[in-house]
Parts: C-alpha cells; structure tokens; sequence
C-alpha cells in the first residue's frame, strides 16, 4: 500500500491566538492578528509590554489626555460609538430638520456621495420624487428617511477637503461630521431602528462607515456596531435570495443582493481587523451575486431585469461583484484559519486555490494593471484595483503566515515551501500597494480625491504585512531575499513614520521596523524567544548566514531599547535615520 500524500495527511496544528489581560479589560485576538504576530517575537513583545504599562501609567495620571481605546476619535466629542453608548435625543423632528444644510448646499453632498463613494458600498439609488417631495414637506418622508440623509451628507464631508467645504475650515468640518453623524443616530432612536423598516438597514451601514473613518485605528466599538448590522441584515431577510419570497418587486430584488454584498464586505473587514472569526458562514445565506448593471438599467415599474452587461463593461455594479467573489473566498479562509481543530495541509491548498480562482474571475476592467498604464483611468478605477490586489494578499497571508517560521521534516522534502513563499510574496506585494497609495493619495497624486479610502481596514493588511516581514528578518528566515525585504522594510518604515501622529498602531509599526532593521545591521537575532525555529538555515560552520548590512555597530542601541522600562519612539527613528 503506498503512503499517504504528506499534503493530506499532515494535520496543521490551530493557534491559540494572543490575550492580554489588564485590570481593566480582556483583549483577545487570533493567531493571523499583527499584534498576535507581534506577540511571538519574545524580545519585542517584552519591550512593547512595557511600554504599554508605562503608557497606562501616564494615561492613570492625566486621564483627560488618554485616548480613546486604540485609535481615538480626531476631531470628535465623543469617543464612543453614540448608537451604542447613546446621545441627546432632539425635542422634536424640527429640531433635527433645522440641523440641515441649504438644498443647494446638500445637492453637492448628494451629487458627491453618489460620485466618490460608491467604493465604499453599493449606494442606495436616489428616489428623486421622494427627494423632491422632502423639500416641499419634509413630514412626507420617514425619519429614518432623513436620518439616511444625514448619513450621505455626513460621508460625503468625510471624503473631502475642507477646502471642498463652503468655510474651508478644518475645524468647522469636524464640527459639520459631528453634528451630522449625531443626527444620523437621533433619527434611528426616533425611527425605532430595531423595528427594522424601509432605509434602516441602508441608515446603519452607513453609520458604521461613518464611526470606522473617524478613528485613526481598529476599535471594538465597530465591531460590536457591525454585529448590530448583521444582526439587522438578517431579521429582515437580506441573506436569503429575494427569488424565494412573492411580492419583492425586481428592482427591490437587485438592490438586496447588492446590500447584502456590502455586509458580506464587512464582515471579513471588520472581523479580521479585530482579529475575530467572522460573523456569517456560507451555509447562513443564499443570497445571489448581483448582477451587471448600471443604476439606469433599472425601474421600479420593471416586471424583470433586463440581462446583464458583458463584465468587459464598466457598470456601477461592476466593483461590487468583484468585491463580493473576492470576499467569498476569503471567507473561506477566515474559516479554515480561524478553525480550533486541527485542518490538514490539503484543506490549506484547497482554500488557496479557491482564492486564486476568485482573484482570476474578476472582471478584466478591474484586473490588476501598473500606475504606469493607469494615466488615463479614473481615481475611481484605479483604487478599485488596488483594493481588489490587496484582498488577494490578504488572503495569502491569512492562509499561509503560520507556516513561515516551520522547519521542512527533512532537507529533499520542504512540505511548506509554496507556504512560505506565497507568503513572504504576498507580504511585499501588500506593501507594495501602501507605498503606491502612499504617494498618489498626496496632494498631486493620481488618488488624491481617494485618499479617505485608506482607512484603518486597509491599513491593517499593511501592518499584518509589516509584522510578518518583521517576524521572518528577525527569526533569520529571509536568506536570498533579505536584501529586498530590508528595502522593503525601509520604505514602509517611511510610511509609517508620517502616518504615527494620527495612530499608535502606526507608531507602533514604525518602532517594530527600526529595531528589527537595526538588528539585522548587527547580523543577528535579538534573542531566542521568537516561536519556531531557525536552525536549519544556519550555515555548516555555525556562523549566521547574514553580513551586517552596513558598517559600525548598532547592538548597544538595540539592547538600551529592549531593557529600558519605557523607551520613546522619536530617539529610535532619529538614530536609525530613514
């Protein structure tokens, strides 16, 4: 009888993930985290653990100065979630009218909100009549109504310059959010939201866009917040297909499923930033990809849709189908990882071909394509391929960034090999795509009216990225690709830099590069705490397989930053240089 094929008989161990615990909170994340990544790197886990309790301690003695939870609200009143932790309630729907801009002031909105944002989501189609209606008497329309009102006008300020606002004031546009997304939440109280009637769903979703690009870095308010959206999404039926139920008119059917996407989008973003399994398995809905059509395609007054576009044609529907093949498959994965029962390697393969497929079927519009070719494609477009392009890395991270650091069973038979380097490959090619949003989202840059699409989402396969890369130079496992990793290392590094007086995460990934750069100048390892082994890449004559990068010593450097109880990041950054 012959042996079994290692691939499927080998059983790939799950992760425990990593738990800090406080006086004040428990805090879990799993095992594809960055800051779980972060944790198994023993030296630098010890040295940010101090920094932690030393940064509690300042926070304990000027509490008014603390942060909010990891990211912080820039601009806003208050640091929590208002849908969760509840705001003034108005005395009446005059007073929440009289909260609106001019008509003229809030066509712009609306004209932008539909323009810029369809990245985001697939946007409710206008109901002009309705709209037109609202101005006339504004007791015809729901509340909720113009709670979803407030919530496009709210959106379309944060896609936008305050120099693209009437008083070009950066605090008066803060205030303008403020008071919108506040708006946003009084009009959902009112509505009785949990009672789940017409633009509710629409309303909520926008809401969680609006809290998620207020803070600088993941916070568990939007995922507690994205929960109450599923939990919506489902008690009005939305995961299963509208084909099943009589009386959902064809144009009611279309937006469905394209609503439904939009949460299915959410709940690999909003889950694996959190570091949690995702909320909606495949056996939970039915719900059929959308179809290939432009908005004017449709018409309440339709008996069926007319069939959809080639995929070779551009439509409004187009990014969204992309998305939802792209999310299906890295739901998958989420499950495989995410798993506390052992998989074996064949499960892993399997999910890897499943994403490669995914990546394959997206439409030729929005296939992969260099700036370079890209001059006189829309910002719109272009982002949408950058997006995609970092989904598939994600992907590829989350599925194979557990067996990076696992020694081959023998020297003729490195099971893992594709692992590691679909791996390592994808974590270049993340950061990769931050550096081209880096300097085209800059003023003058091809992206720059896209800029408010970088968020802390997309941000966090950029950290997941840097960590992975940091993990595999500090545990020596780069050999002939170290001097690509170290560049590429240096112009994250770089990013991260400029976006650290906005985010701790980015401080925090910003130090993490320095010290393990600087330790790879010195040849070798911080310390033998990292888990998984290395000893297989040691040259025969015992010496590291490394030379110093550059001359002079930086290892007492190292050292003053690993044992001082609470070193600062400027001093790192200033002695490594750029």
């Amino acid at each position: 009888m012959s042996s079994a094929n290692p691939r499927t008989a080998l059983d790939v161990r799950s992760e425990c993930g990593s738990m800090r615990v406080s006086a004040s909170e428990f805090r879990y994340v799993g095992g594809n985290h960055w800051a779980a990544i972060l944790d198994n790197i023993a030296d630098l886990k010890d040295h940010f653990d101090r920094e932690e309790q030393s940064q509690l301690a300042r926070d304990d003695d000027n509490p008014a100065e603390t942060d909010d939870a990891e990211g912080g609200l820039a601009g806003s009143r208050s640091a929590h979630a208002l849908l969760l932790y509840g705001c003034p309630l108005p005395t009446s729907r005059a007073e929440i009218r009289a909260a609106l801009p001019p008509r003229g002031a809030v066509d712009r909105y609306i004209s932008r909100y539909f323009n810029r944002l369809d990245l985001v989501h697939s946007p409710p189609r206008p109901n002009i009549s309705q709209y037109e209606a609202f101005w006339i008497d504004n007791t015809s329309v729901p509340i909720v109504w113009i709670g979803l009102l407030f919530s496009m006008i709210c959106l379309a300020l944060q896609a936008s310059d305050a120099s693209d606002t009437a008083h070009g004031d950066p605090e008066h546009r803060a205030l303008q959010i403020e008071t919108y997304r506040e708006k946003t939440v009084q009009c959902l109280l009112l509505g009785e939201y949990t009672k789940c009637g017409p633009h509710v769903l629409e309303t909520v979703i926008h809401y969680v866009y609006i809290e998620l690009g207020l803070r600088g870095d993941a916070d568990k308010d939007i995922w507690f917040l994205f929960a109450l959206e599923v939990s919506l999404a489902m008690r009005m039926g939305y995961h299963r297909d509208p084909s099943h139920f009589a009386g959902v008119t064809p144009l009611q059917s279309e937006m469905r499923r394209r609503l439904w996407a939009t949460v299915l989008q959410g709940d690999i973003l909003v889950c694996s930033q959190m570091g949690m399994p995702r909320m909606i398995c495949d056996w939970k809905y039915d719900t059929a990809e959308p179809c290939n059509l432009n908005d004017g395609d449709l018409s309440e007054d339709s008996a069926e849709l007319p069939p959809p576009r080639p995929e070779t044609e551009l439509t409004t529907a187009l990014g969204t189908i992309a998305r939802r093949r792209m999310f299906v498959a890295l739901g998958a994965i989420s499950d495989v990882t995410a798993a506390v029962q052992p998989c074996s390697y064949a499960e892993i393969m399997k999910a890897d071909g499943v994403l490669l497929q995914a990546a394959a079927s997206i439409p030729a519009p929005l296939q992969p394509k260099p700036m370079a070719s890209s001059m006189t494609d829309p910002p719109e477009v272009i982002m949408a391929r950058l997006f995609l392009a970092h989904l598939l890395h994600k992907g590829q991270i989350m599925l194979h960034r557990r067996f990076l650091l696992l020694e081959p069973s023998s020297a003729d038979q490195d099971v893992f090999a594709y692992s590691r380097k679909a791996c390592l490959d994808a974590a270049v090619g993340a950061l990769e795509i931050q550096g081209v949003l880096d300097e085209e989202t800059r003023p003058g840059g091809q992206l720059h009216m896209m800029r408010w699409r970088v968020s802390s989402i997309m941000n966090h396969t950029f950290l997941t990225a840097t960590m992975v890369l940091c993990s595999a130079l500090h545990c020596g496992q780069t050999l002939q690709r170290k001097e690509e990793i170290l560049g590429v290392l240096r112009r994250t590094r770089a990013v991260w830099m400029r976006a650290s007086p906005g985010s701790r995460e980015a401080r925090k990934a910003a130090e993490t590069v320095s010290i393990v750069i600087a330790q790879a100048a010195e040849g070798g390892r911080l310390g033998d705490g990292a888990s998984g082994g290395s000893r297989w890449l040691e040259r025969p004559d015992g010496r590291s397989p490394d030379s110093p990068l550059q001359g002079g010593s930086t290892s007492s450097m190292v050292n003053t930053v690993l044992e001082r109880k609470s070193s600062r990041f400027m001093p790192i950054v200033l002695l490594l240089g750029d």
